[in-house]
Order: structure tokens, then C-alpha cells, then sequence
């Protein structure tokens, strides 16, 4: 049984986790940096407040961008390694839970991807049973 399209669409989905990540990383993270530098407040105390919430949102996207850069890099490589004609078991169940996850942060195209993926992989193990079942008895 192929599972080209499995392959793809978790590659898909990798590739835009590494790049959904990096815009967290390199664009949305820099754009807090920068309001917190550019913050006027009347007292020290409040300023240094100020920069102390915009620095800890710093680090937690900067953190969250890299996270998604290393899932999709792991998921590249679960990807690459589907096999074809050998039953999948727990490549599937992370698909999808990773595909709740994605529904759960807001990452829409992710969720639709591996959710897709991991379906498709659990419904083809079905029939990767029923052939080797098959060719077994004859």
C-alpha cells in the first residue's frame, strides 16, 4: 500500500511549522522586543516593569517558536520514514495528537495536515492487515 500522500502531507504540514515558527521566532518576537524598548512610563519602576513583561513575552514566544521549528523538524523525519507496505502504529496516533494539539494553539493548516495524515495512515493500516492476512493464507 503507498503512503505517498500520507508523506505529503505530513511534509506539508512540517514545512509549515518550520516556517510558522520561525515568523514566531524572528517577526512577532522582535516586534515585542521593540515595543518593549519603545515603552515611556512616568515612573523608573513602571518602565522597568514594563520591560520586565515584555522581555518575559519575548522569551515565551521566542520558547513557542522554537518548539514548532523542532516538531517540524521530527516530523520530517517520522514523514521520511513511513513505511509502505508495513502497518504503522504509533507514527499515526502522534500525527493526530498532533493534529489536536495544532487545533488547540490555533494552527489550523497543521491540524488539517496531520489530522489528514494520521487518518489516512490509521485507515491504511487496515488494509496493509487484510493484505498480509491475504497472503498469508494463499
Amino acid at each position: 500500500m503507498n503512503r505517498k500522500l500520507e508523506r505529503r502531507l505530513v511534509l506539508i504540514g512540517s514545512i509549515w511549522q518550520i516556517v510558522s515558527g520561525l515568523l514566531t521566532i524572528f517577526v512577532y518576537a522582535s516586534f515585542i522586543k521593540n515595543e518593549g524598548m519603545h515603552s515611556s512610563y512616568n515612573t523608573l519602576a513602571m518602565l522597568e516593569a514594563a520591560q520586565s513583561v515584555f522581555g518575559s513575552l519575548y522569551m515565551f514566544s521566542v520558547s513557542f517558536g522554537m518548539l514548532f521549528v523542532i516538531l517540524g523538524i521530527l516530523n520530517l523525519v517520522l514523514g521520511k520514514s513511513l513505511k509502505d507496505d508495513k502497518a504503522e502504529r504509533r507514527k499515526p496516533i502522534w500525527f493526530i495528537l498532533l493534529g489536536l494539539s495544532s487545533y488547540i494553539v490555533m494552527d489550523i493548516i497543521g491540524s488539517f495536515m496531520f489530522l489528514s495524515a494520521g487518518i489516512l495512515a490509521l485507515a491504511k493500516n487496515k488494509s496493509v492487515k487484510r493484505m498480509q492476512a491475504y497472503h498469508v493464507q494463499n
